[in-house]
């Protein structure tokens, strides 16, 4: 069954609470602790029970498992292990990824013997039994392997960490990074600090990813083993949303612009739009903002990290303090982790410290846990942050973190079971909690420091908010229709912007497209004097514009180019109220049953397949209905086009924007051939636009654009207009205008290495060129362009769209 399940606002709550079903096995309060003795290569299970007392001050502090998901390797199974992966898993530097149109039906994922590597990656994923994937990662998860030990005999919160640093790569601004495509594996991820040993989870789950194949992929892997580790160590979970497709390499990470990192804005609230190339931070720096340990210094800075992932303060909260009740942090030394894998691929993060496993383990540099139980789910962690004073210290990496200050009220701080302790423990088999300034932050903050306390004393309330935002940072870069319910998804959640249902007696598409016409007739040389056809074809691209594949959001379905912000943009000036004022005797005809988003999409269609005579051959554009209007235009918050046609749009730029549509570069460039309304232009502050208006207004469509274009001289024109001073480009001796963004087709001029988003290869000019000479190409290729545009936005599953077949 693919798609969310439905469930109307305010139903069904208690079946949204509910446990899932992780292989029919209960939430366990904590699994044994396994500890190895330090000559013994046998797990010796003990289940801890006891309290050890500590005699300063008449404390009692509950010792139990210490933490993390990290440690290193040096054993020769490691590199056998690492050979193996790499025989499945291209480099990323050597691999040409396909187009996005092939990767939407054959998931670039390593190919097993058990598959066909041309079989559709949705005929895989059917097969695969995840009851008994299930199955198979409760057993990994406690079979502690000689060459990266478990940490308390599980590897639950190794995997819980990896799944965060995985999807926490997401960030709204552009839809880029999550964990779909297991992108983790390839550069430039692998190798961020914040990814010390991640490497070793895929040695670990390569057993599993071998016997299910490419239906299973690293992405669904990776998030559905820290769920279940999240469930068997207590912990709440919402469900799961599989259908995440591989890809082959980093690709979507690498810079894609060459302009370094933007800087973050100081303004609060205002959230910078980071460099492409840029998926960080993961996480805020752990020491502080600039490395000052100084949390005062920091809470800004964790809003802006968090907020640019979609969280709000209570969001922020849960996720953190729920991520640091499972494992210990790694700093058992100052040496450091050893070279990362961009510089020493063969083998990463060797670790300086000793054998570089067990208590040797070096990952972030800082060391301790946060809770005395650190494989159990509760809330210790807030209550330890508001139950004793902190102070600055020295940890055994080298770094600044924080430890109870004993000099206020003889306090004895909380000690945890070291991972690797032999039983029954001594003192010196136990070390003391430990805060990061991040940590330290949360009660520095008036606003953090409430929900700290909330969540310290209420721990409903943190199960829920923990569950909804876990599901949240998991699932959001997938889309609200593209799940497979392997047996557990939830309903659609709020932050997927789920639409309502299509209209189930829709009018027929020739009644329709009568109704326009016989519109247009009635108004007679109105159409044309007001420019009515080029109007709705600038309405329908702007509304289907905003479409990007990055998390697949955006697009005309729900038509909230209605609403703010979107109507307000400055590319919609003159577009919405114009546009909608015209349709709306259409709209009024078929009431309810024909929705605005497909009224404005198939009048945009409509004006552009006819805007030739019949006989001409042109080919048909055809129109796919079925879409639902929105009741607001929330979805579009970070959807606003950025290349407006100013001066300071530049060629970097532009192609950044348009890799995030999933469209070729040819396809590009031909929709940029689109008939114009002048009267727009002149409305977003322009003088005019590139036909006079007699032509642009008559609605013809051909290659006009690019024959202007290539053949015209152009000079800079400044115009004092709305928006001060525009500046844009005046065909020398005519009232003709372009762009910068059209001129940019032709600055364009380099052949280029294949293009590792669009699988392009060519130069905008080249294309240009190609369409400028040949209509009959263009106007094939601008066909195909649009239906895909127009119905990018059609998904149902992972790699399903109900436009395909529509010709």
């Amino acid at each position: 069954m693919s798609g969310n399940a439905k469930a109307a606002p305010g139903k069904d709550v208690e079946a949204q609470k509910s446990a899932p079903n992780y292989g029919g096995v209960a939430p366990m309060p904590a699994p044994p602790l396994v500890v190895r003795k330090p000559k013994d290569s046998t797990l010796i299970v003990w289940v801890l029970g006891f309290l050890l007392f500590l005699g300063l001050g008449a404390a009692i502090t509950m010792l139990i498992v210490g933490i993390d998901s990290d440690d290193d390797d040096s054993d020769d199974k490691t590199h056998e292990l690492r050979g193996e992966i790499d025989e499945f898993d291209s480099d990323s530097d050597d691999f040409q990824p396909p187009p996005p149109s092939e990767l939407v039906g054959i998931a670039a994922s390593a190919a097993s013997g058990i598959n066909s590597v041309w079989e559709p990656y949705i005929t895989l994923l059917l097969r695969v039994d995840f009851e008994a994937v299930r199955k198979d990662i409760r057993l990994l998860l406690t079979d502690s392997q000689d060459f990266w030990p478990a940490d308390f005999g599980t590897y639950g919160p190794f995997f819980i960490h990896l799944a965060w640093h995985c999807a926490a790569t997401y960030r709204v601004t552009d839809g880029r990074g999550g964990c779909e495509g297991g992108r983790p594996r390839f550069e430039p991820e692998r190798s961020f600090l914040e990814n010390v040993n991640k490497d070793r989870a895929w040695l670990l789950l390569k057993p599993i990813k071998d016997k299910y194949g490419r239906g299973l992929s690293w992405g669904d892997l990776i998030i559905l083993t820290a769920n279940i580790a999240i469930h068997d160590l207590g912990g709440p979970v919402l469900g799961f949303c599989a259908g995440r497709i591989d890809v082959k390499s980093g690709y979507r990470d690498h810079v894609m612009t060459d302009r370094g990192l933007i800087p973050i804005v100081d303004q609060p609230g205002i959230l910078p739009q980071h460099d492409p190339q840029v998926l960080g931070p993961i996480c805020t720096n752990a020491e502080g903002a600039n490395s000052t340990a100084n949390p005062a210094n920091t809470t800004e800075d964790i809003r802006i990290t968090f907020a640019l992932k979609g969280f709000n303060d209570e969001e922020t909260v849960a996720l953190v303090g729920g991520g640091h009740t499972f494992g210990k942090t790694h700093g058992a030394c100052v040496d450091g982790g050893g070279d990362p894998p961009n510089i020493n691929p063969a083998n990463p993060w060797k670790g300086k410290c000793g054998t570089g496993i067990r208590e040797d383990v070096y990952a972030s540099g800082f060391e301790g846990p946060w809770t005395t139980h650190p494989i159990r789910w509760d809330n210790e962690y807030f209550q330890n942050l508001i139950n004793f004073e902190w102070v600055a210290e020295e940890g055994q990496g080298g770094l600044t973190q924080w430890g109870v200050d004993s000099n206020v009220n003889n306090a004895i701080g909380p000690r945890a079971i070291k991972p690797f302790a032999d039983l029954p423990p001594s003192i010196n088999d136990t070390q003391p909690t430990m805060m990061l300034t991040t940590d330290i932050a949360f009660i520095s903050d008036p606003s953090f420091k409430l929900l700290v306390e909330k969540f310290a004393h209420d721990m409903h309330a943190f199960n829920e908010t923990f569950s909804n935002a876990w599901y949240k940072l998991t699932t959001q870069d997938l889309g609200y229709n593209r799940c497979f319910d392997t047996g557990d998804l939830p309903p659609v959640q709020e932050f997927q912007h789920p639409l309502p249902p299509p209209p189930l007696d829709p009018p027929a598409k020739e009644d329709v497209q009568k109704a326009i016409d016989d519109l247009f007739k009635a108004a007679g040389p109105q159409v044309e004097e007001e420019g009515w056809k080029p109007l709705l074809v600038t309405f329908a691209y702007n509304c289907a514009q905003t479409w990007r594949v990055t998390d697949h959001s955006g697009g005309c379905n729900g038509a909230r180019i209605r609403f703010n912000p979107g109507k307000s943009w400055r590319a919609n000036a003159g577009v919405v109220d114009e546009g909608t004022a015209i349709l709306q005797p259409v709209k009024d005809q078929f009431g309810d049953s024909l929705t605005w988003a497909d009224l404005i999409v198939q009048a945009g269609t409509y004006v552009l397949e006819t805007a030739n005579d019949a006989n001409s051959g042109d080919p048909a554009i055809p129109f796919c209905p079925g879409r639902s209007d929105d009741t607001d235009g929330q979805d579009w918050e970070y959807l606003e086009p950025l290349v407006f046609g100013d001066f300071s749009d530049d060629i970097t730029g532009l192609k950044d924007y348009w890799r995030r549509s999933g469209l070729t570069f040819r396809e590009l460039v031909a929709l940029e051939g689109r008939t114009r309304s002048p009267d727009q232009q002149r409305a977003m502050g322009y003088a005019g636009s590139w036909a006079n208006d007699t032509f642009a207004n008559s609605g013809t469509h051909s290659n006009e654009y690019f024959r202007v274009l290539t053949t015209e001289e152009w000079e800079v024109f400044e115009l004092n207009g709305v928006f001060d001073t525009q500046l844009q480009f005046k065909a020398k001796g005519k009232q003709i205008f372009m762009k910068k963004s059209d001129l940019l087709l032709l600055e364009d001029g380099t052949e280029v290495a294949q293009d590792s988003i669009t699988n392009d290869s060519e130069s905008l000019r080249s294309i240009v060129a190609d369409f400028a000479f040949d209509n009959s190409l263009f106007l094939e290729t601008f066909a195909l362009a649009w239906k895909k545009l127009m119905n990018a936005d059609r998904l149902n599953g992972p790699t399903s769209n109900v436009c395909a077949d529509v010709a």
